[in-house]
């Protein structure tokens, strides 16, 4: 009977996920961060079906006015207001870093999960007294070596190999990410762990443009080759297929003169990318380096022919000339045949995306990623 008491007192190891969390998604009056919410917000709903754990998530955002303590699904929020960049990196991150560390001695955290080497969290763990898992989303380093970047992802990227090196374990959503972790660091140990896709993805069915399309999704950043598309897209032989391309602006590109079937549409909602995935006949993506991007896994999801390059990841949701095509980023002339061959005919686009989709959509589901998680927690904490 006091044995069983006793057992029942233990205390659950405590699991402290730090990343930049989209807080509007749990409470008014904090800005929806919808990247982030891609990843971070289906991971906290699945998480809450797990009893064997105590879980703390923290974030910091200059945003925020104060700091503050949620509690939402019997899991605990710590907000804390942090700083500009220029005063981050002046400081190494000295204070952002700092008010973490408090937090976690305060919550007695057994296990640090942090996301990404972008901001401090990736320090944070790499600094961490006990188990430190890192959650790599960008490598900065493969960024800079392959395109133009900003400045402060270039002084970022140079706290990327201590940040590696000095964590317990990293995760990779794709091969091609581990591979580049271990190009920046060949001490890390990597295990490959994917994220879940917005249920929409899987149950949102195909409804094609009657005339040809392609979709484009990203940022206007000089690394995503955006400008590969438009050359390609303005080409006399492909004048009968429009380019939507969503998240950049036409004033962007005016000096490139695109045509007039490349239509820009700037900013677009969670909701309009389902029904822009609905209607195109494939994705396009050109990037010069993207670690696994979440609108290729969107795609073939949902179904939908997919293009990448060979400098990304999440080119294993990709059966090449079965599913889509996977190309050098620099040879424009693969593109524009890929394109083509997809767009033959309606029943091409169909049947190219219903190829291998529902292997990828068992990788990419909620149970996939809750299970593969939990996994790790347990070996690590009983490490």
């Amino acid at each position: 009977m006091l044995r069983d008491t006793l057992f029942s007192m233990k205390k659950k190891p405590v699991i402290a996920i730090i990343g930049d969390f989209p807080v509007g998604l749990i409470t008014d009056g904090y800005p929806h961060k919808v990247t982030n919410g891609t990843w971070l917000y289906p991971l906290f709903e699945e998480l809450t079906k797990v009893n064997d754990y105590e879980f703390h998530w923290i974030t910091i955002d200059k945003t925020f006015k104060k700091s503050l303590v949620i509690e939402k699904e019997n899991h605990r929020f710590h907000l804390f207001s942090g700083y500009s960049r220029p005063v981050n990196f002046c400081t190494w991150y000295f204070f952002e870093r700092k008010r973490i560390k408090e937090c976690l001695r305060e919550i007695k955290a057994d296990l640090v999960h942090a996301w990404g080497t972008e901001l401090c969290y990736g320090m944070v763990a790499a600094d961490f007294s006990g188990k430190s898992l890192l959650s790599v989303q960008g490598i900065l380093t493969a960024c800079r070596q392959r395109a133009k970047v900003h400045i402060y992802e270039w002084i970022q990227s140079l706290y990327e190999p201590s940040t590696l090196r000095n964590v317990d374990l990293c995760t990779a959503e794709s091969p091609w990410s581990a591979e580049k972790i271990k190009e920046v660091e060949p001490s890390s140990k990597v295990v490959l762990w994917e994220y879940a896709l917005d249920k929409r993805f899987f149950s949102t069915p195909r409804k094609l443009d009657f005339n040809p399309s392609c979709l484009l999704v990203s940022n206007p950043m000089p690394l995503k080759n955006i400008a590969s598309a438009i050359e390609v897209f303005s080409r006399q032989d492909l004048s009968h297929i429009k380019l939507y391309i969503a998240g950049a602006s036409a004033d962007m590109y005016a000096h490139l003169n695109p045509t007039s079937n490349i239509v820009f549409l700037g900013r677009v909602s969670r909701e309009k990318i389902v029904e822009l995935l609905q209607e195109t006949w494939c994705l396009v993506h050109p990037s010069l380096v993207d670690t696994g991007p979440t609108i290729a896994k969107e795609a073939r999801a949902m179904g939908v022919p997919v293009i990448l390059t060979t400098e990304c990841g999440s080119k294993q949701y990709v059966v090449q000339g079965k599913s889509g095509f996977i190309i050098n980023p620099k040879d424009n002339e693969a593109l524009a045949q890929a394109v083509l061959s997809i767009t033959k005919s309606p029943e091409i686009s169909i049947t190219m995306g219903i190829y291998d989709r529902e292997r990828c959509r068992s990788l990419l589901n909620n149970n996939t990623m809750l299970n593969g998680i939990i996994k790790i927690y347990r070996q690590m904490l009983a490490s």
